[in-house]
């Protein structure tokens, strides 16, 4: 990636997440956030789509530093702490997307990100996949994204929490899931 174009998406994405810190997604403008970046409104769009798209992206990209780091031979609840662990440390982001749910380009960023995961996790471990399912592609799609959405609900619900009990939260979503994607 070209320097100007990595600076600049750095310097958009800082002046996202901490206008977000202060202000609810939905009332952080274009110009103010070019104004907190330095950059054009030209130089904005050449970037992004709009706001939310650019909180989405700045999280995501967050999110895949963090699991990056995920080993293969981790377990379902090392990813699912790492992922929680990363929306606890920018809640107040993930807070500020939220009316009542997380805006549409947040949860589906998300959800993404959690599906790449989840499809890694499956192709890691074929052995998993209940016979039900084993061998068809969209079937295993089909859970992936139930999981993945699920996830995505859960974490929207605990954000509406004080978000103290980090061990808690992981039990109970992994407790929730489907028993197979703990094998």
């Amino acid at each position: 990636m070209d320097p100007r174009v990595r600076r600049t998406q750095e310097r958009l994405r800082a002046a996202a997440f901490e206008l977000a810190s202060t202000t609810r997604l939905s009332q952080i403008s274009v110009t103010d956030l070019c104004r907190a970046a330095g950059v054009t409104r030209d130089t904005f769009y050449r970037h992004t789509a709009g706001v939310a798209e650019l909180m989405a992206d700045a999280l995501e990209a967050e999110l895949q530093e963090v699991t990056a780091t995920l080993g293969a031979d981790a377990a379902i609840g090392d990813g699912e702490r790492m992922l929680l662990e990363h929306v606890r440390t920018r809640a107040v982001v993930y807070r500020s997307a939220m009316e009542p749910l997380l805006a549409a380009p947040v949860r589906a960023g998300l959800e993404r990100s959690l599906r790449q995961g989840l499809e890694q996790w499956v192709h890691q471990r074929p052995g998993i996949v209940p016979a039900a399912i084993a061998g068809d592609a969209a079937a295993v799609s089909l859970a992936v994204a139930y999981a993945a959405a699920g996830t995505v609900g859960a974490i929207e619900e605990w954000l509406r929490t004080d978000m103290a009990d980090l061990d808690r939260a992981v039990a109970v979503i992994l407790t929730a899931s489907a028993g197979w994607w703990q094998l």
